[in-house]
């Protein structure tokens, strides 16, 4: 499934997009300098980034939709316990 808006989940901030793009250097070379960072809208970086890195910016939005699916179900008390034996048989 490809993520044609970006949402506004925990791990998708635009630092962590920076962040992301800091640990790649050829990522680094099509933004501007770091001092600029602060002026970037989230909408540029993501449409930048998801660009030249298709598959890193999905992992990341897939990582962060895990994330959310996993605290929600907690939160929401929405897991149900098994027996044992019907886990072994799945």
């Amino acid at each position: 499934m490809k993520i044609t808006a970006i949402p506004h989940f925990e791990g998708l901030t635009v630092q962590d997009f920076l962040d992301y793009a800091r640990k790649k250097p050829s990522l680094l070379k099509f933004l501007p300098d770091e001092r600029d960072w602060e002026r970037l809208e989230k909408h540029w970086i993501c449409d930048l980034l998801y660009t030249l890195d298709e598959e890193g910016i999905q992992g990341m939005i897939d990582e962060a939709l895990v994330f959310r699916k996993e605290k929600l179900e907690l939160s929401r008390d929405l897991t149900i316990p098994m027996k044992p034996e019907f886990i072994k048989a799945l």
